[in-house]
């Protein structure tokens, strides 16, 4: 029976290495850290995209709404500069590999203290002229400066990602920053201190969800299209609530040790939330039904 992450790590088999911990120094300094090359992303490349792109298709305006079902009506598209597409997990057992992704567990496993479960697999790709966001934060606002990582976004490209297709651009060390970004901040749309982060494909970038964040616009119209997965601690909700988002056809065919990291085991704790963000949270907290995507 699986009950943690250091079984998981010790069955597969995953060593730490100096580079690994020169990650986490970094995460922790500056809020987020680049893998160069995931050789299961790298290997997987073109599965994936193709994957992704006929899920395009198949799912049209549909793509994304999983968890916003509320606010979702025929033909309304969830994000009009990007296509985007939700619940992942459940749509093709070839996405189940990347829970063990290899860099991820181990710099993670660190960071979160072996504490953490997988709650949404998503996709996001700007569209040529679209894209650019406001930035913004993935997770709820620290109340102290060296409060424990709650939160951990992996984007993992699937395409080279550079100023001109939508690049990843980030505020330094705004993770350690308490309060709401609006709190903060009086102009959402650019900072001093912001920088354009650029990859190849096959690269991962780890950042604190308390890290100030945002897209770019895709310039020339190049493909972008980046997955992200999201880790929280075990005693938090889920982003999506995969006891009911994933369906029981998937559940039956899981091992115990991918039920273990999707936090979905019998002794894992249950949640009734069923989709838990930072959106909820801010609603909730100013009392607002404003429906904000850079929030989300």
């Amino acid at each position: 029976m699986t009950n943690s992450i250091e079984k998981i790590l010790k069955e597969l088999k995953y060593e730490f290495t100096e580079r690994d911990l020169e990650n986490v120094e970094k995460f922790n300094e500056l809020g987020y850290c680049i893998i160069s090359k995931s050789e299961l992303l790298h290997n997987n490349l073109d599965n994936y995209r193709k994957l992704i792109d006929d899920l395009i298709i198949k799912e049209s305006w549909r793509g994304g709404w999983e968890g916003k079902e509320e606010y979702m009506k025929y033909g309304k598209i969830f994000q009009t500069g990007a296509h985007r597409l939700g619940n992942l997990l459940n749509k093709n057992n070839s996405f189940l590999k990347l829970l063990f992704e290899k860099n991820i567990l181990k710099i993670i496993s660190i960071i979160m203290e072996n504490n953490f479960k997988i709650g949404g697999l998503d996709m996001r790709e700007p569209i040529q002229g679209k894209g650019l966001q406001d930035f913004h934060m993935d997770w709820i606002p620290k109340k102290n400066q060296n409060d424990k990582v709650q939160n951990i976004v992996a984007m993992l490209y699937l395409d080279e990602s550079n100023k001109n297709n939508g690049a990843l651009r980030i505020i330094p060390k705004s993770h350690k920053i308490t309060g709401w970004i609006n709190e903060n901040l009086t102009d959402l749309t650019n900072h001093p201190d912001e920088i354009t982060i650029e990859v190849k494909e096959g690269s991962i970038i780890l950042f604190d969800g308390n890290l100030w964040h945002s897209g770019t616009k895709n310039i020339n119209g190049k493909r972008r299209r980046v997955l992200y997965i999201d880790f929280r601690r075990k005693e938090i909700p889920q982003l999506l609530n995969q006891r009911i988002y994933l369906d029981e056809n998937t559940q039956s065919k899981l091992t115990t040790n991918e039920k273990f990291i999707l936090g979905i085991s019998k002794d894992d704790l249950i949640f009734e939330d069923r989709v838990h963000t930072a959106g909820n949270a801010y609603r909730k907290q100013f009392k607002t039904d404003v429906f904000n995507k850079q929030l989300e």
